[in-house]
Protein backbone atom coordinates (compact mmCIF):
# COMPACT_ATOMS: atom_id res chain seq x y z
CA UNK A 1 0.00 0.00 0.00
CA UNK A 2 1.00 3.66 -1.12
CA UNK A 3 1.72 5.77 2.25
CA UNK A 4 -0.43 8.33 0.93
CA UNK A 5 -3.29 5.90 1.99
CA UNK A 6 -2.11 5.06 5.41
CA UNK A 7 -4.21 7.50 7.16
CA UNK A 8 -7.59 6.48 5.73
CA UNK A 9 -6.74 2.35 6.16
CA UNK A 10 -5.48 3.15 9.54
CA UNK A 11 -7.44 6.21 11.24
CA UNK A 12 -10.47 6.90 8.70
CA UNK A 13 -11.76 3.70 7.99
CA UNK A 14 -11.23 2.05 11.42
CA UNK A 15 -12.67 4.77 13.12
CA UNK A 16 -16.04 4.61 10.64
CA UNK A 17 -16.00 0.85 11.57
CA UNK A 18 -15.90 1.62 15.41
CA UNK A 19 -18.95 4.18 15.28
CA UNK A 20 -21.59 1.45 13.87
CA UNK A 21 -20.65 -0.21 17.33
CA UNK A 22 -21.16 -3.47 15.03
CA UNK A 23 -18.65 -6.05 16.13
CA UNK A 24 -16.38 -5.73 12.52
CA UNK A 25 -12.82 -7.37 12.23
CA UNK A 26 -10.06 -4.33 12.86
CA UNK A 27 -6.94 -3.08 11.17
CA UNK A 28 -4.01 -5.08 13.22
CA UNK A 29 -1.30 -5.20 10.39
CA UNK A 30 -0.63 -2.86 7.67
CA UNK A 31 2.40 -2.63 5.47
CA UNK A 32 3.12 0.70 3.36
CA UNK A 33 5.71 1.76 0.75
CA UNK A 34 7.50 4.82 -0.09
CA UNK A 35 7.03 5.59 -3.71
CA UNK A 36 8.84 4.12 -6.71
CA UNK A 37 10.20 6.39 -8.88
CA UNK A 38 11.04 6.43 -12.74
CA UNK A 39 14.57 6.46 -14.26
CA UNK A 40 15.77 9.79 -11.80
CA UNK A 41 12.00 11.10 -12.26
CA UNK A 42 8.41 10.41 -11.74
CA UNK A 43 6.02 7.59 -13.48
CA UNK A 44 3.07 9.71 -15.30
CA UNK A 45 0.23 7.16 -17.86
CA UNK A 46 -0.66 11.02 -19.25
CA UNK A 47 2.92 11.64 -20.46
CA UNK A 48 3.95 8.34 -21.27
CA UNK A 49 6.92 8.53 -18.70
CA UNK A 50 7.63 4.73 -17.57
CA UNK A 51 6.26 1.43 -17.72
CA UNK A 52 2.96 0.23 -16.68
CA UNK A 53 1.15 -3.32 -16.94
CA UNK A 54 -0.29 -3.36 -20.15
CA UNK A 55 3.57 -2.13 -21.67
CA UNK A 56 4.97 -4.62 -19.14
CA UNK A 57 3.54 -7.16 -21.01
CA UNK A 58 4.33 -5.62 -24.36
CA UNK A 59 8.30 -6.63 -23.70
CA UNK A 60 8.02 -10.15 -23.72
CA UNK A 61 9.41 -10.20 -20.59
CA UNK A 62 8.15 -13.42 -18.34
CA UNK A 63 5.87 -11.72 -15.31
CA UNK A 64 8.04 -13.63 -12.45
CA UNK A 65 10.89 -11.66 -13.54
CA UNK A 66 8.80 -8.38 -13.30
CA UNK A 67 7.62 -9.52 -9.87
CA UNK A 68 10.90 -10.21 -8.78
CA UNK A 69 12.66 -7.16 -9.79
CA UNK A 70 9.71 -5.06 -8.36
CA UNK A 71 9.36 -7.21 -5.17
CA UNK A 72 13.29 -6.64 -4.49
CA UNK A 73 13.00 -3.07 -5.36
CA UNK A 74 10.16 -2.63 -3.25
CA UNK A 75 10.30 0.91 -1.20
CA UNK A 76 9.60 -0.31 2.18
CA UNK A 77 12.04 2.67 4.26
CA UNK A 78 12.28 5.19 1.67
CA UNK A 79 11.85 6.29 -1.70
CA UNK A 80 13.60 3.34 -4.73
CA UNK A 81 14.24 4.10 -8.57
CA UNK A 82 13.08 1.95 -11.59
CA UNK A 83 15.78 1.85 -14.05
CA UNK A 84 15.84 -0.62 -17.14
CA UNK A 85 19.45 -0.92 -16.59
CA UNK A 86 19.00 -2.07 -13.52
CA UNK A 87 16.14 -4.61 -14.28
CA UNK A 88 18.18 -6.23 -17.31
CA UNK A 89 21.29 -6.50 -15.10
CA UNK A 90 18.62 -8.43 -12.00
CA UNK A 91 17.53 -10.73 -15.01
CA UNK A 92 20.93 -11.55 -15.86
CA UNK A 93 23.40 -11.45 -13.02
CA UNK A 94 20.88 -12.68 -10.45
CA UNK A 95 18.05 -14.35 -11.54
CA UNK A 96 19.97 -16.49 -14.50
CA UNK A 97 23.36 -16.12 -13.26
CA UNK A 98 22.51 -17.02 -9.65
CA UNK A 99 19.08 -18.68 -8.92
CA UNK A 100 19.10 -20.35 -13.23
CA UNK A 101 22.27 -21.47 -12.86
CA UNK A 102 22.31 -23.61 -9.51
CA UNK A 103 18.88 -24.99 -10.37
CA UNK A 104 20.00 -25.62 -14.29
CA UNK A 105 23.27 -26.93 -13.22
CA UNK A 106 22.08 -29.60 -10.28
CA UNK A 107 19.31 -30.99 -12.40
CA UNK A 108 21.35 -31.44 -15.77
CA UNK A 109 24.23 -33.63 -13.53
CA UNK A 110 21.52 -35.80 -12.26
CA UNK A 111 19.70 -35.50 -15.99
CA UNK A 112 18.40 -39.20 -16.91
CA UNK A 113 21.49 -38.37 -19.93
CA UNK A 114 24.03 -38.13 -17.76
CA UNK A 115 25.68 -39.65 -14.84
CA UNK A 116 22.83 -40.15 -12.32
CA UNK A 117 19.87 -41.34 -15.32
CA UNK A 118 17.95 -39.08 -13.26
CA UNK A 119 18.03 -40.78 -10.05
CA UNK A 120 18.26 -39.20 -6.50
CA UNK A 121 21.41 -40.74 -4.71
CA UNK A 122 21.83 -41.76 -1.01
CA UNK A 123 23.85 -38.93 0.79
CA UNK A 124 26.08 -40.59 3.41
CA UNK A 125 24.87 -40.48 6.97
CA UNK A 126 28.49 -39.81 8.40
CA UNK A 127 28.66 -36.49 6.43
CA UNK A 128 25.89 -35.35 7.05
CA UNK A 129 25.24 -35.85 10.99
CA UNK A 130 24.50 -33.24 13.17
CA UNK A 131 28.02 -31.92 14.84
CA UNK A 132 29.91 -33.90 11.47
CA UNK A 133 32.87 -31.69 10.50
CA UNK A 134 32.38 -31.51 6.95
CA UNK A 135 31.65 -29.10 4.00
CA UNK A 136 28.29 -30.68 3.68
CA UNK A 137 27.17 -30.56 7.51
CA UNK A 138 28.60 -26.71 7.33
CA UNK A 139 26.32 -26.18 4.11
CA UNK A 140 23.21 -27.51 5.80
CA UNK A 141 23.56 -25.64 9.32
CA UNK A 142 24.28 -22.49 7.31
CA UNK A 143 20.90 -23.23 4.75
CA UNK A 144 19.19 -23.47 8.38
CA UNK A 145 20.73 -20.23 9.46
CA UNK A 146 19.77 -18.27 6.00
CA UNK A 147 16.40 -20.03 6.47
CA UNK A 148 15.15 -19.01 10.11
CA UNK A 149 16.09 -15.39 9.40
CA UNK A 150 13.94 -15.67 5.90
CA UNK A 151 11.00 -16.86 8.01
CA UNK A 152 11.39 -14.17 10.53
CA UNK A 153 11.28 -11.55 7.80
CA UNK A 154 8.21 -12.81 5.79
CA UNK A 155 6.74 -13.00 9.55
CA UNK A 156 7.57 -9.39 9.78
CA UNK A 157 6.40 -8.58 6.21
CA UNK A 158 9.74 -7.05 5.42
CA UNK A 159 9.05 -8.49 1.70
CA UNK A 160 12.30 -7.04 -0.03
CA UNK A 161 14.84 -8.56 3.24
CA UNK A 162 13.34 -12.15 2.64
CA UNK A 163 13.82 -11.83 -1.23
CA UNK A 164 17.04 -11.22 -0.48
CA UNK A 165 17.97 -14.27 1.37
CA UNK A 166 16.17 -16.88 -0.74
CA UNK A 167 18.89 -15.22 -3.35
CA UNK A 168 21.46 -15.66 -0.57
CA UNK A 169 20.55 -19.58 -0.34
CA UNK A 170 20.75 -19.77 -3.95
CA UNK A 171 24.04 -18.51 -3.68
CA UNK A 172 25.27 -20.96 -0.98
CA UNK A 173 24.01 -23.30 -3.71
CA UNK A 174 26.33 -22.35 -6.43
CA UNK A 175 29.38 -22.16 -3.75
CA UNK A 176 28.66 -25.49 -2.42
CA UNK A 177 28.99 -26.94 -5.89
CA UNK A 178 32.19 -24.90 -6.25
CA UNK A 179 33.56 -26.06 -2.96
CA UNK A 180 33.00 -29.70 -3.36
CA UNK A 181 34.36 -29.09 -7.29
CA UNK A 182 31.62 -31.37 -8.70
CA UNK A 183 32.63 -32.79 -11.86
CA UNK A 184 32.23 -36.18 -13.36
CA UNK A 185 35.91 -36.80 -12.24
CA UNK A 186 34.24 -36.66 -8.70
CA UNK A 187 31.87 -39.01 -9.53
CA UNK A 188 34.06 -40.84 -10.89
CA UNK A 189 36.95 -41.16 -8.30
CA UNK A 190 34.92 -40.36 -5.04
CA UNK A 191 31.20 -41.51 -5.55
CA UNK A 192 30.53 -41.46 -2.37
CA UNK A 193 31.41 -38.10 -1.94
CA UNK A 194 29.22 -36.68 -5.36
CA UNK A 195 26.32 -38.35 -4.20
CA UNK A 196 26.24 -36.74 -0.88
CA UNK A 197 26.23 -33.29 -2.90
CA UNK A 198 23.92 -34.20 -5.28
CA UNK A 199 21.44 -35.22 -2.92
CA UNK A 200 21.88 -32.29 -0.46
CA UNK A 201 21.84 -29.54 -4.06
CA UNK A 202 18.85 -31.10 -5.30
CA UNK A 203 16.85 -30.73 -1.88
CA UNK A 204 17.85 -27.75 -1.74
CA UNK A 205 16.30 -26.77 -5.59
CA UNK A 206 12.92 -28.19 -3.99
CA UNK A 207 13.45 -25.71 -1.33
CA UNK A 208 14.13 -22.90 -3.54
CA UNK A 209 10.57 -23.27 -4.67
CA UNK A 210 8.56 -23.55 -2.03
CA UNK A 211 10.88 -19.97 -1.12
CA UNK A 212 10.20 -18.30 -4.33
CA UNK A 213 6.75 -19.00 -4.65
CA UNK A 214 4.90 -16.17 -3.07
CA UNK A 215 7.29 -13.96 -5.25
CA UNK A 216 7.96 -16.27 -8.42
CA UNK A 217 4.76 -19.22 -8.70
CA UNK A 218 5.15 -19.71 -12.37
CA UNK A 219 9.29 -20.48 -11.64
CA UNK A 220 8.57 -23.10 -8.55
CA UNK A 221 5.87 -24.52 -10.69
CA UNK A 222 8.72 -24.85 -12.96
CA UNK A 223 10.86 -26.26 -10.64
CA UNK A 224 8.61 -28.91 -9.39
CA UNK A 225 7.69 -29.65 -12.67
CA UNK A 226 11.50 -30.45 -13.43
CA UNK A 227 11.69 -32.40 -10.33
CA UNK A 228 8.73 -34.59 -10.60
CA UNK A 229 7.54 -33.26 -7.39
CA UNK A 230 4.88 -31.79 -5.82
CA UNK A 231 4.60 -28.26 -4.63
CA UNK A 232 5.56 -27.83 -0.88
CA UNK A 233 5.02 -25.79 1.70
CA UNK A 234 7.52 -23.70 3.59
CA UNK A 235 9.23 -25.66 5.90
CA UNK A 236 10.99 -24.85 9.62
CA UNK A 237 14.38 -26.49 8.87
CA UNK A 238 16.31 -28.37 5.64
CA UNK A 239 15.54 -31.70 5.30
CA UNK A 240 16.14 -34.22 1.86
CA UNK A 241 12.48 -34.72 1.15
CA UNK A 242 13.14 -36.11 -2.52
CA UNK A 243 14.47 -39.11 -0.84
CA UNK A 244 16.85 -41.74 -2.41
CA UNK A 245 15.36 -43.45 -5.72
CA UNK A 246 13.39 -40.55 -6.77
CA UNK A 247 13.35 -39.77 -10.55
CA UNK A 248 13.45 -36.56 -11.55
CA UNK A 249 11.96 -35.12 -14.94
CA UNK A 250 13.39 -32.81 -17.54
CA UNK A 251 16.00 -29.84 -16.43
CA UNK A 252 14.81 -26.70 -18.37
CA UNK A 253 16.38 -23.08 -18.18
CA UNK A 254 14.27 -21.24 -15.98
CA UNK A 255 15.42 -17.43 -17.13
CA UNK A 256 16.44 -16.18 -20.67
CA UNK A 257 19.00 -13.32 -21.50
CA UNK A 258 18.11 -10.36 -22.00
CA UNK A 259 20.42 -8.22 -24.53
CA UNK A 260 21.42 -4.95 -23.15
CA UNK A 261 21.05 -3.16 -25.97
CA UNK A 262 17.36 -3.83 -24.68
CA UNK A 263 18.09 -0.73 -22.22
CA UNK A 264 18.35 1.97 -24.87
CA UNK A 265 15.26 0.62 -26.86
CA UNK A 266 12.82 0.56 -23.74
CA UNK A 267 14.52 4.02 -22.43
CA UNK A 268 13.12 5.79 -26.07
CA UNK A 269 9.48 3.73 -25.76
CA UNK A 270 8.78 4.92 -22.63
CA UNK A 271 10.44 7.95 -21.60
CA UNK A 272 13.27 8.41 -18.61
CA UNK A 273 13.99 11.62 -18.65
CA UNK A 274 14.11 13.99 -15.90
CA UNK A 275 13.99 16.33 -17.80
CA UNK A 276 10.22 14.82 -18.71
CA UNK A 277 8.87 16.23 -15.57
CA UNK A 278 7.36 18.97 -15.97
CA UNK A 279 9.01 22.79 -14.61
CA UNK A 280 7.12 24.06 -11.75
CA UNK A 281 6.03 27.18 -12.35
CA UNK A 282 7.74 30.38 -10.70
CA UNK A 283 5.55 32.90 -8.61
CA UNK A 284 6.78 35.36 -11.31
CA UNK A 285 4.97 33.02 -13.80
CA UNK A 286 1.66 32.88 -12.07
CA UNK A 287 1.48 36.52 -11.42
CA UNK A 288 1.37 37.02 -15.24
CA UNK A 289 -0.85 34.14 -15.78
CA UNK A 290 -3.31 35.84 -13.10
CA UNK A 291 -3.11 39.31 -14.40
CA UNK A 292 -3.62 38.45 -18.36
CA UNK A 293 -6.63 36.19 -16.61
CA UNK A 294 -7.86 38.99 -14.67
CA UNK A 295 -7.60 41.80 -18.03
CA UNK A 296 -9.18 39.04 -19.94
CA UNK A 297 -12.29 39.07 -17.58
CA UNK A 298 -12.05 42.71 -17.73
CA UNK A 299 -12.43 43.07 -21.60
CA UNK A 300 -15.06 40.22 -21.60
CA UNK A 301 -17.15 42.04 -18.95
CA UNK A 302 -16.89 45.52 -20.82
Amino acid sequence: MGKDNVPFHTVVFPSSQIATGEDWTLLHHISACEYLNYEGGKFSKSRGVGVFGNNARDTGVAPDVWRYYLLSSRPESSDTIFTWANFVACNNSVLLANIGNFCNRTLKFLDKNTTYAGIVPTADPALIAAGADSVHRRFIDDVNELLTSFIEHMDAVRIKAALSIARDISARGNQYLQECNTTNALFTEQRTQCDTVMALAVNLVYLLSALFHPFMPATADSICRQLNAPSRLLPDSFALDLKPGHIIGKPEHLFTNIDAKKVDQWLAEFGGSASDEPKQESKKDKKKKAKAAAAAKTVQEA
